[in-house]
């Protein structure tokens, strides 16, 4: 068996993640090594925790037809130069009977972590993704059998979180499918995902909420997922958290003055240790005024950090990329970086196009922060990660 030494481990765990997939057929013990978890895992904690950002967008092919396209955003560390490409991943424009992918332009992104995303489709199926290595997995069908003493139920999918399980070492998907008998509807059911051995199970747990699904919204941060969600007993929106290790779900209040129902774009993150959130009237006539909530250390109550605007010829703020950096859509279908201290605009090379007259939508759809990493989504037990 040929042993790889301990100094080009080290020269190989700080290259880019681009240079080690072309440095995959060098020989069998680099490819060994460079797909060994616990290279994996190495090299994703030694890189330099710089953050791009992934985001779906509609452009002109060569063919001169509009299609949808995933695309990573690249900055420089002093945002001086930005530069973006497009990822092709195995997802196609139109169905396609014959083929078991998805449709690209039905793809929600529903959570990312470790440089894997999760995404749904419009037809309830689940797929996970490493962009960069281009591996793509679709997950089983649901387990959840309901039965039917008083007629046939209708099952939708609710809310889908993605992230990692530290305590297991695993990457989870979790599931919350609601359940109608006619216009009655029952408390929703839980499952969960384990990459690892490659199936679902029910879980019993789940806080009486209904989500109003809002993948602008839906954020995982170090082992937990967040969703916008109204409680049922109050009426009252709340945002509802899942702990991907104890499997337990938890309500956190927002701000009395935030009403996302009356809005089109709201948006959560954490920055600096504490929750971050906004939501954006995208269909306002006049010119755009937000707030921006954060909540103190308690991580209980809010309190209001600034007041955005009047932005002219803005479309949409997407999210913060930093403590002052705020992404966002212009009324030019182009992406801009806006600095929260200066009040200055930038204009960055990204542009996303209408898909058809009087198309308009957000245009940067499943925009995200994103780390480029050679993590797997292959299961078994020896697809093991340490993070």
């Amino acid at each position: 068996m040929i042993v790889v030494s301990d100094v080009v481990i080290h020269i190989l765990s700080k290259l880019s993640p681009e240079s080690l997939l072309r440095f995959n057929s060098v020989c069998k013990s680099w490819y060994a090594l460079i797909n060994d978890p616990k290279f994996v895992t190495k090299h994703l904690l030694d890189s330099f925790p710089h953050k791009h950002v992934l985001l779906k967008r509609i452009i002109t092919n060569n063919s001169g037809k509009k299609e949808h396209v995933f695309s990573i955003l690249e900055f420089s560390l002093d945002r001086s130069v930005s530069s973006v490409y497009d990822v092709p991943l195995p997802f196609h424009e139109s169905p396609r009977p014959c083929l078991s992918y998805p449709v690209l332009p039905n793809l929600d992104v529903r959570g990312h972590s470790h440089g894997l995303i999760c995404l749904s489709d419009h037809n309830r199926d689940i797929f996970l993704c490493n962009p960069l290595t281009r591996q793509f997995r679709k997950l089983p069908p649901t387990i959840l059998v309901v039965p039917e003493p008083e007629g046939p139920v209708n099952l939708s999918l609710g809310v889908v979180g993605f992230g990692y399980d530290v305590k297991c070492r695993d990457f989870k998907v979790v599931k919350l499918v609601g359940i109608w008998r006619g216009l009655v509807r029952y408390p929703a059911r839980v499952e969960i995902y384990d990459l690892r051995k490659d199936r679902w199970r029910e879980i019993k747990t789940l806080a009486d909420v209904t989500f109003l699904g809002a993948p602008s919204f839906d954020m995982y941060h170090e082992g937990t997922f967040y969703w916008l969600g109204i409680d049922l007993p109050s009426d009252e929106e709340v945002i509802l958290t899942f702990d991907m290790s104890k499997e337990a779900f938890r309500k956190i209040s927002i701000p009395e003055s935030f009403h996302s129902r009356l809005e089109d774009y709201t948006t959560l993150m954490v920055l600096d240790g504490s929750l971050r959130i906004f939501s954006y009237l995208v269909f306002k006539s006049n010119d755009k005024v937000f707030d921006i909530w954060e909540t103190e250390m308690d991580r209980v109550s809010w309190s209001k950090l600034l007041t955005i605007g009047p932005l002219f010829e803005i479309k949409c703020p997407l999210f913060f990329l930093s403590s002052n950096e705020l992404l966002m859509d212009s009324e030019e279908r182009q992406m801009i970086l806006y600095d929260c201290k200066t009040e200055q605009i930038k204009e960055l090379q990204v542009r996303s196009e209408r898909m058809f007259v009087g198309d308009n939508s957000t245009r940067f759809a499943g925009t995200n922060l994103f780390v480029k990493s050679l993590v797997s989504v292959e299961g078994g037990n020896n697809m093991s990660y340490e993070f």
